[in-house]
């Protein structure tokens, strides 16, 4: 009896670590910087990735790096803006298990 609680207890675990390995395999990511006109990292930049089922947000931190997470595959369109300064659009290929990496430089509106 022990010997088939041991196989069945082994059996569960591997189908527990297949079922968690396909499950990261079902996503992808996309992150990337955000400088300014001088080249300078932009924190307070909102940034939004767009399919046509859904809108995700982040904002950008002091390094100017934002990162989605747990995307499905597709295209997305992402959006930074930030005020006082030009709105940028960029499109990103999500691909399974893999990172889409999405730079933007963004100009100074106004002089």
């Amino acid at each position: 009896m022990r010997f088939l609680a041991r196989r069945v207890l082994a059996a569960a675990i591997l189908c527990l670590c297949a079922s968690l390995a396909m499950r990261g395999q079902t996503s992808g990511q996309i992150r990337g910087t955000v400088v300014d006109d001088e080249g300078k990292a932009l924190d307070g930049v909102r940034v939004e990735a767009t399919t046509s089922s859904a809108t995700r947000k982040a904002t950008t931190g002091k390094d100017g790096q934002f990162r989605f997470a747990l995307l499905q595959p597709g295209v997305y369109r992402v959006t930074f803006i930030r005020e006082a300064y030009s709105q940028v659009e960029k499109n990103a290929n999500v691909r399974l298990d893999g990172t889409a990496t999405v730079n933007a430089k963004l100009f100074r509106l106004g002089g």
